[in-house]
């Protein structure tokens, strides 16, 4: 009796392994992230105003463009980005960017250009001889990815150092 559906348990194993297959294949892929510049201004004693603050003294601010292209032929996202900041191999600080989004949508086998400021008033000196900037994300999958925006002499107030 069993070898009268042979043929047909095998088609719809055939079919169902194909299906499979092709939505593994279509998941393949991920996001990969350029940093396209990286901009370091760390002064003190200057006035300086944003949105955000009042006059400010000794202001370090850090920003950056990045390309993100997605590779893969589903839509992916970007979120939770998050800054850090290194003198040698001690972490000194790690904190949020600002930016007017918190999540970011690339569509499959697209491209978006992201920009975003991080400013910090540095009133205790905590990011003097920063040497090492990494910033780190989450992808759609929840996985962890980071990597180096600024690695280098280290950082002190009036350098005006541009990268």
């Amino acid at each position: 009796m069993l070898s009268e559906y042979i043929g047909i348990i095998g088609a719809v194993a055939g079919s169902v392994s194909t299906l499979l297959a092709t939505e593994g294949i279509r998941h393949l892929g991920s996001i990969k992230v350029f940093p396209s510049e990286v901009r370091i201004k760390y002064n003190m004693n200057s006035n300086f105003k944003n949105s955000i603050y009042e006059d400010v003294k000794q202001p370090f601010r850090l920003g950056y463009d990045l390309d993100v292209y997605n590779c893969c032929n589903m839509p992916q996202i970007l979120h939770d980005f998050t800054l850090s900041f290194y003198k040698g191999t001690t972490l000194v600080l790690e904190d949020h960017p600002k930016s007017d989004k918190k999540l970011y949508s690339v569509n499959s086998k697209g491209i978006i250009s992201i920009t975003q400021v991080y400013d910090m008033d540095d009133f205790d000196n905590l990011l003097v001889g920063t040497t090492k900037i990494v910033l780190k994300y989450k992808t759609s999958k929840r996985r962890s990815r980071k990597f180096v925006l600024y690695e280098g002499q280290p950082l002190y107030p009036d350098t005006g150092k541009k990268v």
